[in-house]
């Protein structure tokens, strides 16, 4: 129906009305105009009727006077009486006439074409002329006495009915005039009621439909921009307003489908960080009302350990398919009332509400049992192990726990799990405030380290390493931080820190030259250098340290560049290949902390070692027990097979001493024969060594 299409537009429908009540303001003026015109054109036949009227009723009057007049001389009682009605009847017989011509002039001019009666003219003289011809005193004839009554009593009633017509004619007009003015009340009192209800309607229409649909559509808008994404924009009968909600919903759809992908990880179809955060947010604000905090609850960060040997050796396609079981299999065991997301890389996230009683050392069992049996990872089966650190959180009775943020609350977690790492992996670590002190010296130690590098809190030292048989001829350097606050900090601790904090390269450079440097001043000795990995990976330091070499006049052979086995050199292309063109340079190639780490092993096959230094924890109990004993010996057999030099640390005592030579070392090193030494030392002690040799 065409009406449908009106009433379903607001804009069909608004003009409508504004076309409705145009077309009705310019009726009322159409309407009022001729009106206009009407009233003007009936208020000047008013005007002539009342003037015709005026003069009818005037002349009237003068008639009545002449009927006077003349019976005043029809028996006069004096002489100046008849005087006086002689004087009358020929003033009233003047005005008579001209009342009688101006009437008659009037109404041939006039719409109404009345038409005077000539007797009230033509007669006049005839009656007039007997009358005035009798002398004063003297009584009038009969004859003229009867003429005259009779004339007067003609001219009277065409007197009155001239009045009488023209007042009928007066008031003729009068009423088409008042009708008029009624007709055009009630034609303007009929448009503007029109106006009115149309104005009436549209605001009706406003107030009940359009107003309600924008106003729900406004209040979809703002929760839109409020980020709540689960409104439901419901369709009007308005078509705009219809198709701006088809179009809000489209966008809403569409908003939630991107916010799924913002909040998603995709390659575990888990909640990522985002998501994480956002819950775990909700969950500790006490302004939050979409999340209501339990009794009590833990957070969980777990990593599969090693994940990098195994995207290593698998590919990493193998690495993300593993990484999307894991965290299938982490939902499955945590719960359906866990929280589960990925973080990055292999690194998830566990928020897991708790009963007051319940055991959060439990839960994180839970976790690291979940990775027992082995995952089907299509060409093969991958077993792993994970770390864990987790923070216990307990909320207040009204259920927000505000002591503190997300994002402290992950680094609490994440804290323990580098002390779970650092604890030997394959086990969970719950938050201790030591470990946020620890964390917060770190900081500051990755705060102070480059200052140390521009200033004199770093220094180097240097530990005599003896042969087994004949004089001392080498040296390793050992670097050494004297820190205004915590005093001097061992390398194990601030290494990490310049790794972390990105001053390795400088602070290598450092070692480096300052080593070299000292080198150069003792022609005799030879150098053992501890390198980082990141400076075997850092663009150029083959160069850079050969040119360093140059620069001091420091042969190459007189150097050993001791790696650690903990950085799994042999899947570094680029850790290799620097170390292959060192060696080629002239540079001894030694292996330290040998036995610490499961890749040893591999690394003896993988690359050529000249030298490998046997950690002292293979050491320490070597005097007192067969085991270590027999351990210690094997790795010894072993390096000497492959035609290594063997180096035993942490050589304190002499029956460590007699114990290393035995098995075959053939370089010792530790307190038994010296502290490291300051550079100004270490001439006078290989003075004194060579002469207590010789």
């Amino acid at each position: 129906m065409p009406w449908r299409g009106v009433l379903t537009s607001f804009h069909r429908r608004m003009t409508v009305a504004l076309v409705a009540i145009l077309i009705g303001m310019i009726g009322l003026q159409i309407v009022s105009q001729q009106r206009a015109l009407e009233l003007r054109r009936e208020s000047a036949h008013y005007r002539e009727a009342s003037q015709l009227a005026e003069r009818a009723r005037r002349l009237s009057s003068e008639v009545d006077s002449f009927r006077l007049a003349s019976m005043a001389l029809v028996a006069p009682r004096s002489r100046e009486e008849a005087s006086e009605a002689r004087n009358g009847l020929t003033d009233a017989a003047i005005a008579i006439a001209n009342v009688s011509n101006a009437l008659a002039s009037e109404s041939a001019g006039s719409s109404g074409g009345m038409r005077v009666d000539r007797i009230l003219v033509e007669g006049l003289d005839d009656v007039s002329a007997p009358l005035l011809a009798v002398e004063p005193g003297q009584p009038l004839p009969a004859q003229t006495r009867v003429v005259s009554e009779r004339y007067n009593a003609r001219m009277a009633a065409a007197a009155a009915r001239l009045e009488r017509a023209i007042s009928q004619r007066r008031d003729g007009t009068f009423s088409n005039l008042n009708r008029l003015i009624d007709g055009w009340h009630v034609m303007v009192g009929l448009s503007g009621a029109l106006v009115v209800i149309l104005v009436v309607g549209i605001s009706i229409d406003l107030v009940g439909n359009i107003l309600p649909a924008l106003r729900r559509v406004h209040d979809a808008l703002r929760r839109l921009a409020d980020g709540d994404l689960d409104v439901r924009i419901a369709p009007s009968r308005l078509r705009e307003i219809n198709d701006l909600a088809t179009a809000l919903e489209t966008f809403r759809v569409n908003a939630r489908a991107v916010s799924g992908l913002a909040f998603t990880d995709p390659g575990s179809n888990l909640p990522n960080r985002r998501a994480f955060m956002d819950r775990l947010e909700s969950m500790l604000s006490s302004q939050s009302g979409t999340v209501r905090c339990p009794a009590r609850f833990v957070v969980l960060i777990a990593d599969v350990d090693r994940f990098k040997y195994i995207n290593d050796d698998y590919g990493h396609a193998i690495g993300d398919r593993l990484i999307a079981l894991v965290g299938a299999r982490l939902g499955d065991a945590m719960g359906p009332d866990a929280f589960v997301a990925r973080l990055g890389g292999d690194e998830f996230a566990v928020l897991v509400p708790m009963a007051r009683d319940d055991s959060p050392a439990l839960v994180a069992q839970r976790l690291l049992d979940m990775a027992d049996a082995p995952f089907d990872c299509g060409d093969c089966q991958i077993g792993i192990t994970m770390s864990a650190g987790y923070v216990d959180a307990v909320c207040d009775p009204q259920g927000c726990c505000t002591t503190t943020s997300a994002d402290d609350m992950l680094l609490r977690a994440d804290l323990a799990l580098y002390a779970s790492k650092h604890n030997g992996r394959n086990g969970a670590t719950p938050f201790r405030e030591a470990l946020l002190v620890d964390h917060e010296i770190e900081r500051a130690l990755e705060r102070d380290l480059s200052r140390a590098l521009g200033g004199d809190g770093l220094r180097m030292v240097f530990q005599p390493i003896h042969p087994v048989s004949g004089p001392p001829q080498e040296v390793e350097a050992l670097v050494r931080w004297e820190h205004p606050v915590h005093g001097t900090v061992p390398p194990s601790r601030f290494i990490p820190a310049a790794e972390r904090s990105g001053t390795m390269a400088a602070l290598g450079a450092w070692i480096v030259e300052r080593s070299l440097s000292d080198l150069a001043r003792w022609p005799g000795l030879r150098l053992s250098l501890n390198l980082s990995p990141l400076q075997l990976q850092q663009d150029g330091f083959v160069g850079l340290f050969l040119d360093a070499c140059r620069r001091h006049r420091i042969d190459p052979h007189r150097l050993c560049l001791e790696v650690t086995e903990s950085v799994s050199i042999e899947r570094n292309r680029r850790a290799l290949l620097a170390l292959e063109l060192l060696r080629g340079a002239g540079c001894r190639i030694a292996l330290d902390d040998f036995g610490t780490g499961y890749s040893s092993l591999s690394l003896l096959r993988g690359f050529r070692f000249d030298r490998l230094k046997l950690d002292r924890e293979l050491i320490v109990d070597l005097a007192h027990d067969e085991t270590s004993r027999a351990v210690f010996e094997t790795a010894v057999v072993m390096a000497l097979r492959i035609g290594a030099q063997v180096v035993a640390e942490g050589i304190s005592d002499a029956d460590l001493l007699d114990a290393a030579a035995r098995a075959g070392c053939t370089h010792l090193q530790g307190y038994h024969f010296s502290r490291p030494l300051e550079a100004a030392d270490v001439p006078a002690y290989f003075l004194m060594d060579v002469a207590q040799v010789a």
